[in-house]
């Protein structure tokens, strides 16, 4: 598609929704810019052109936008910083972060964001070690980072606002942090919200399945820590309905292991059994030794089950 339709398409998708411009590019870029965007005047760059699709609930991979030199190299930075986010390896993800900075530039608040949603996963380095941050740190840094894009975000009025998929992600967070603190109660709360909103909003995207997943995977280990067993299986198993109908895979063994611990609670242990043997069989295909460990320990605690060598 020719970069002069891309205009277009916002504006007619942004009527469709009832939003003015100032509504849609709020955080993103300027009103007098989305202007000049909607009439063809200006190409936006893919970062902001990706942003503002999400916002309105439209799949940009099908929509091209030229990438200027810096563009790639921030693009291949990004890449490089989520790998080691993903498999943990801070010192090489901080330094890529460091590199990154250099690069921002002052008004660009979607780099900013990702680069602060970095920092809150990989800690800070302090002489040659990482130090994790706090709960309240990772609190603060994360209203600052949503913040950048959505300055009127109440945590308790999600649905308020139009979201990015990063912006999804950072609330996804802010959630999780709460659980891992031990207050469920609020993480809760803001899983239902960031569901009711992506099935509301965002599900045509190809991102939208996949975080479907995770939410569903963290609001249901949450439901479970709260003791509502039968509210964590309803919830896990949308999130394996959703897996299945995706053919992704990355939560199945973290959704079975709720499901096994929640229908233990529940005395059905039967299907607690199944469920836990399902978890580890699904780690050991994905050959994730520690979940496999964990798996075949559950089995053992709770059915008496030998099953790891």
């Amino acid at each position: 598609m020719k970069e002069f339709f891309i205009g277009e398409i916002i504006k007619r998708k942004r009527k469709e929704l009832g939003l003015t411009q100032e509504q849609l590019c709020e955080g993103i870029c300027e009103p007098s810019t989305i202007s000049r965007i909607e009439s063809g005047r200006q190409v936006p760059a893919k970062n902001k052109l990706d942003a503002l699709l999400q916002r309105l609930g439209l799949p940009g991979e099908r929509y091209y936008a030229l990438m200027s030199k810096d563009e790639m190299e921030i693009s291949n930075l990004k890449e490089k910083i989520i790998s080691c986010n993903v498999f943990h390896n801070s010192i090489e993800g901080l330094q890529n972060l460091k590199k990154l900075e250099k690069l921002v530039a002052e008004d660009d608040h979607l780099l900013r964001q990702f680069i602060l949603r970095s920092k809150i996963i990989l800690g800070q380095l302090e002489g040659d070690k990482v130090r994790l941050y706090t709960f309240e740190e990772k609190k603060e840094l994360l209203l600052q980072a949503i913040r950048l894009t959505v300055p009127n975000f109440d945590i308790e009025e999600i649905n308020e606002n139009l979201y990015t998929v990063d912006e999804i992600k950072i609330i996804n967070q802010m959630a999780l942090n709460y659980s891992n603190a031990g207050q469920d109660k609020i993480a809760i709360d803001i899983y239902y919200q960031l569901l009711k909103y992506m099935k509301k909003h965002i599900m045509s995207l190809s991102e939208s399945s996949k975080l479907v997943i995770l939410i569903t995977y963290n609001y249901s280990r949450s439901l479970y820590l709260e003791k509502r067993y039968r509210d964590a299986i309803e919830i896990a198993n949308q999130g394996l309905e959703v897996s299945i109908q995706s053919r992704y895979a990355g939560y199945i063994g973290g959704l079975l292991s709720v499901l096994g611990h929640a229908f233990y609670e529940e005395g059905m242990m039967e299907d607690s059994k199944k469920y836990f043997y399902q978890s580890y069989y699904m780690y050991t295909i994905m050959q994730d030794e520690d979940n496999v460990e964990l798996a075949a320990k559950n089995l053992k605690d709770f059915f008496d089950i030998e099953v790891w060598n």
